[in-house]
């Protein structure tokens, strides 16, 4: 009675009110607040507010430390929260349940009695209908690794009618633990796209997710991809020229390449020697592999300058005559990553300054300004997407004399400047 008596004594002091519940706000990260007893209440970065008891089972001070998810305030009570608590608490003390454990196993059993598809079920399905219509072929690996990675092993298995927001909110908290709050983001997306589509199809009422959409747990950001500008550009090619961080050789040259050239990253590191015709200074790069929706992409050429021509024949000696341009053994896919060079400008001295997709804004920036040249010469060289349909049916050497004198212009002002 003693160490009952001492331990609501020990509650009372550390307790919670309504009033400080309602006040408390966001913070750059997650915080917890405890009401005592093992009651925490935990704040999310948008504010959003749930309920944990922190328990050790078996219920020693060796026993193994794990939280048990209440539920969300204010839909569960600070009153309801503290009686979850004390009743939790009594089957662990007095009849040695593990709470987590049951809570398992009350949700299995709640699955078993559910006949409709499981989540993997209508994810495979949403993703091949998918694929098989406007999606590219990247972007459709890129949701299948997002899916396989993350968010299968959590949900995969669960019925798709018996899926929770604090299911979906589970996978996010374990990405935001690697520190990719972008991933997390995009993956929360994905959750959700599912789960429309599970709704259209009648399996479930509702998309769970999108209470976390309106009330994002991850901060977002909005940013523009670093860009150096023209009067730090002598720095950057001096670097490059000078190797200063002993890069290989294929690095740099994919750097050159994308300075030369200004074409998307993605399409730089999939570049395949059967795209390039040195003896023509062109560089063709394939419909399937441009940035828009299936149907609606065109193959872009490249005029390739005198210095562009001499790099890729240098590559040509490591990797030629077929297969990719640059090739990698570090990747499953047989190419450098999108990472590669955005690395290589990091150890050089230019993280949050520039990437490599800084490069195409720095020549659109600049082949205006330094060079003269007009606007719609250089939209038409970077492909930049026509958001009018009939405008985007261009024909692929619009034109292209004009292109083709910009591109040697721009690689002999980077001589110049570097």
């Amino acid at each position: 009675m003693l160490v009952y008596g001492l331990w609501c004594w020990c509650i009372s002091a550390l307790a919670l009110t309504d009033k400080e519940i309602r006040a408390l706000g966001p913070r750059s990260r997650r915080y917890r607040l405890s009401d005592g007893g093992g009651l925490l209440l935990e704040v999310d970065q948008a504010g959003g507010k749930y309920w944990l008891w922190r328990h050790r089972f078996p219920p020693t001070k060796d026993g193994r430390q794990q939280d048990l998810r209440l539920g969300p305030y204010p839909r569960l009570s600070l009153k309801a929260a503290r009686q979850k608590r004390d009743e939790q608490r009594l089957l662990l003390q007095e009849q040695g349940i593990d709470p987590c454990k049951a809570k398992k196993l009350a949700r299995s059993e709640q699955w078993s009695r559910q006949s409709g598809p499981t989540f993997a079920e209508v994810a495979k399905d949403w993703h091949c209908t998918k694929t098989a219509g406007t999606w590219s072929g990247r972007h459709s690996e890129d949701v299948a690794k997002k899916l396989a990675r993350d968010i299968l092993p959590a949900l995969g298995a669960l019925p798709i009618e018996a899926i929770s927001t604090q299911d979906c909110l589970a996978v996010l908290r374990a990405i935001e633990q690697r520190d990719s709050n972008e991933t997390a983001k995009r993956t929360l997306g994905v959750i959700s796209l599912v789960l429309d589509y599970a709704v259209a199809l009648g399996h479930c009422p509702h998309n769970p997710a999108h209470a976390l959409k309106r009330h994002a747990p991850v901060k977002q950001i909005n940013s523009h991809f670093p860009c150096i500008g023209w009067s730090e550009l002598p720095e950057l090619l001096g670097a490059m020229r000078a190797n200063t961080i002993q890069a290989d050789v294929s690095t740099l040259q994919a750097m050159w390449l994308l300075a030369l050239t200004f074409v998307r990253t993605s399409e730089l590191i999939a570049a395949q020697w059967g795209e390039i015709d040195r003896a023509a200074a062109l560089w063709t790069v394939p419909a399937e592999r441009m940035k828009g929706r299936r149907g609606n992409r065109r193959e872009h050429l490249v005029p390739l300058s005198r210095q562009a021509v001499g790099i890729l024949g240098n590559q040509w000696s490591f990797t030629g005559p077929e297969g990719y341009v640059f090739k990698s053994l570090r990747t499953g896919s047989g190419q450098i990553s999108n990472n590669t060079v955005n690395m290589a400008l990091k150890r050089m001295g230019f993280d949050g300054r520039m990437c490599g997709h800084g490069f195409r804004a720095l020549a659109m920036t600049n082949v205006q300004e330094q060079l003269g040249i007009e606007l719609r010469i250089v939209d038409r060289q970077l492909a930049h997407i026509e958001k009018n349909k009939v405008m985007a049916a261009y024909n692929r050497a619009e034109y292209w004399p004009q292109r083709v004198e910009m591109m040697q212009r721009w690689a002999d002002l980077l001589d110049q400047v570097g």
